[in-house]
């Protein structure tokens, strides 16, 4: 399986807790959990009475039901005028009336109807240029959320002459994915780049500086290619882990090397290592395994952000340890036979 990266909002929960079990009943029982709010913009001012408007958003609803099945059902001004059309004017072949004014007089006697302190503002704006379509889906993964608004606006831009803008807290937590995506690549390679000027600061070695950063970027290469094969999506908690990862693995490539150009200056390459093994290898060890056991705390929990942070993170700082205590003495065997 591929790696992608998912960030939808109810899946961040696992299925036993409350919110997740909510959402699933109404799913099943009532309509779909999740919600689009979508800003459509007539362009004119009492735009949204225009038959063309109203008709183009019946056409937008029915070619949307059939690309994405997930879609339950849509709220908007339009069903208020198609309802008044069917109860007042049962003889007209349209759903839509062709007259504006006629239009207009339905949305009147709807708002008059209304009870004291609700009004019809909540659907359409005071100057009656943008509408307001809610629309009900199924729970999906955010890479299919990314897909339908990218088709809903496109439609809107190629098929009319009005615009559409997509809102709502599903699509927010789906606008969230890249930036969990641009977050996940600035935060490994500031990190990368803060982790390789201090290893030359220290060390003083510009040709062994990719053997300062080889051992600790391995890992989280290794891990990625893992979570892909079990099929373990990119979320926060695993966008937060990767520079969490490479900043705690540094420390275990810190021990080996500080000893390393300790014990070269009067031991040969076998006895250097031997000396490395012998006075930092068990506190590498106990250090790993320590941190591995406080981050897997949080893989008791039912946010499932923390749950994959707590996988990660432990899987990666044990693969770093090994790569650190046989990678990087084969590596630096290679470079000592170079030299």
């Amino acid at each position: 399986m591929n790696l992608k990266v998912d960030s939808n909002s109810l899946k961040y929960f696992s299925k036993d807790t409350i919110v997740r079990d909510g959402a699933i009943f109404v799913e099943k029982n009532l309509t779909g959990s999740m919600l689009y709010e979508i800003v459509l913009d007539s362009n004119n001012d009492e735009g949204v009475k225009s038959p063309k408007f109203l008709n183009s958003i019946i056409r937008f609803e029915k070619e949307f039901k059939q690309e994405y099945p997930a879609l339950r059902f849509t709220t908007s001004v339009k069903d208020i005028v198609q309802k008044m059309q069917k109860v007042l004017n049962q003889d007209s072949k349209t759903d839509i009336p062709n007259d504006k004014k006629l239009i207009a007089q339905y949305l009147l006697l709807y708002s008059m109807s209304l009870p004291q302190g609700m009004e019809i503002n909540d659907k359409i704006d005071t100057k009656e240029k943008f509408l307001r379509l809610s629309i009900n889906l199924n729970i999906q993964d955010t890479s299919k959320d990314l897909e339908m608004i990218e088709w809903i606006k496109n439609w809107w831009l190629n098929n009319t002459k009005y615009s559409a803008d997509i809102q709502g807290q599903s699509a927010i937590f789906a606008y969230m994915q890249s930036s969990v995506t641009d977050t996940l690549i600035i935060s490994i390679s500031t990190t990368l780049l803060i982790v390789a000027l201090t290893m030359l600061l220290i060390f003083k070695n510009l040709k062994m500086l990719w053997l300062f950063i080889l051992p600790n970027i391995a890992p989280i290469l290794f891990v990625g290619g893992v979570m892909g094969y079990l099929g373990i999506n990119i979320d926060i908690g695993v966008a937060i882990s990767a520079a969490v990862i490479l900043g705690i693995a540094v420390d275990d490539t810190i021990h080996f090397f500080s000893k390393y150009f300790e014990a070269i200056k009067t031991k040969n390459f076998e006895q250097s290592i031997d000396y490395i093994i012998s006075h930092s290898g068990n506190a590498m060890i106990l250090t790993t395994i320590i941190l591995s056991f406080t981050f897997a705390i949080f893989g008791v929990s039912s946010f499932i952000p923390n749950v994959n942070f707590a996988i990660v993170t432990v899987s990666a700082l044990n693969i770093a340890l090994i790569f650190d205590l046989v990678l990087l003495p084969a590596l630096l065997s290679l470079f000592y036979k170079k030299g």
